[in-house]
C-alpha cells in the first residue's frame, strides 16, 4: 500500500459517519453507478484506491518512458539510421567499383591497343630495315660484280694487248728468220700492222 493510498483510506475513514447515511442510501439504491460500485466492490477494488493506482500507474509509465522507453527509442531509430547509411555506403562503394573497374578495363583495352599499334610500327619498322638492308646489299653486290667485270675486263684488255704485242714480235722474229735477212724498221712495222689487223679479226 503507497503514501497515496493510505492517505486516501484515512480521509475515507474520517469522512465514513458523515457519508454513512448516504452510502447507505446509495447501497440500497439502485442504478448503474451502484451497480459498478458493487460490482468492483465484489472483486475488492473500491474508488480510492482505484484512482490512488491510476495516479501511481500513470507516473510509473511517465518515468519508465521517460528515461526507458524513449531512449531505447532514439537508439533504435539512431541504429536504423547508422544500418541505412551504412547500406547506402555500401551501396555506392559497389557502384564505385563498379566504375572503376569499368575505367579500369577501359584503360587495359587501351593499353593493349596501344602495345598491338606499337608492336605493328616495331613490325613495319623492322620489315623496311630488312628491306633497306636487302637493297643496300644488292646495291653492293652489284657494285662488286660491276667492279669485278671492270677489272676483268681491264685484265683481259692487258692481256690482249701483251698477246698482240708478243704475237707481233714473234711474228717478226718469224718472219725475218724466214727470210734470212734484218728487216728495217718500216718493213717491221708494216708486218706488225698486219699482225694486229689478223688477231683483231
Amino acid at each position: 500500500m503507497t503514501f497515496f493510498s493510505a492517505l486516501l483510506a484515512a480521509d475515507a475513514a474520517k469522512a465514513a459517519p458523515h457519508a454513512a447515511p448516504a452510502a447507505s442510501g446509495a447501497a440500497d439504491g439502485h442504478g448503474p453507478l451502484a451497480d459498478i460500485m458493487h460490482l468492483f466492490g465484489s472483486f475488492g477494488v473500491d474508488l480510492p484506491h482505484l484512482i490512488v493506482q491510476l495516479v501511481n500507474f500513470s507516473i510509473l509509465a511517465f518515468i519508465v518512458y521517460r528515461f526507458a522507453v524513449k531512449p531505447a527509442l532514439g537508439q533504435m531509430e539512431e541504429r536504423n539510421r547508422l544500418i541505412e547509411k551504412g547500406l547506402a555506403d555500401a551501396q555506392a562503394a559497389t557502384q564505385r567499383l563498379a566504375e572503376a573497374q569499368q575505367a579500369s578495363d577501359a584503360k587495359l583495352n587501351a593499353a593493349s591497343d596501344e602495345a598491338a599499334k606499337i608492336l605493328a610500327e616495331a613490325r613495319n619498322s623492322a620489315k623496311a630495315a630488312v628491306e633497306a638492308a636487302k637493297a643496300e646489299a644488292q646495291a653492293a653486290q652489284t657494285e662488286v660484280i660491276a667492279k669485278a667485270k671492270a677489272a676483268i675486263e681491264a685484265d683481259r684488255v692487258k692481256m690482249l694487248a701483251e698477246v698482240r704485242g708478243e704475237v707481233s714480235r714473234l711474228v717478226v722474229e718469224t718472219a725475218a728468220k724466214v727470210l734470212a735477212e734484218n728487216l728495217d724498221d718500216a718493213t717491221r712495222g708494216r708486218l706488225n700492222e698486219a699482225a694486229v689487223k689478223q688477231l683483231a679479226r
